[in-house]
């Protein structure tokens, strides 16, 4: 598996996959109306801002050539030492297979070498999944908040690995 830097090439395939993951995944858990409104189109720009952005950062996998998911992350707006796991989105058929769990821990090797001593990332309430992975991995509930998917309220849950170098 080979694990880099996104590039704009990349944008159409994490575009297509953040699209098709947060209509099956956030499915009960958020409005179908955000859901259904959302588009491969609209998420092409919102992606293509956001590898623009010279604060944040995106990581492609790849085995061979197919593409198998990709995770964003940037600096935390609640501390200058944390980093934020932004999303992490895997491809479904290559769920289960460590991809996840590499990608995050090159996202916390990159804080660690540029000066974050810690790592968050937040998670919807009733994504299961992701949370017992982020638990896995080392993270720690810090906090419950409401969050916004457009007009669409939501509970969820700020998780923190706060030792990045023993978490590496």
């Amino acid at each position: 598996m080979l694990i880099r830097n996104a590039t704009v090439g990349d944008i159409c395939s994490i575009a297509e996959l953040y699209i098709s993951n947060h209509k099956s995944t956030y499915r009960g858990l958020v409005s179908d109306e955000y859901l259904d409104n959302l588009t491969v189109d609209s998420a092409v720009i919102k992606w293509s801002e956001y590898l623009s952005d010279k604060k944040n950062r995106i990581w492609v996998a790849f085995e061979n050539d197919t593409f198998l998911g990709f995770l964003a992350s940037m600096p935390d707006s609640m501390s200058e030492k944390i980093w934020y796991l932004d999303s992490l989105h895997i491809c479904e058929g290559s769920r289960g297979k460590g991809i996840g769990s590499a990608l995050i821990k090159t996202v916390g090797r990159y804080a660690l070498k540029n000066g974050y001593d810690k790592m968050s990332v937040c998670v919807v309430k009733g994504n299961d999944s992701a949370k017992k992975l982020y638990i896995k991995l080392g993270a720690r509930p810090l906090l419950s908040f409401e969050d916004k998917f457009d007009n669409s309220r939501v509970n969820s849950e700020k998780l923190l690995w706060d030792d990045l170098e023993r978490f590496i």
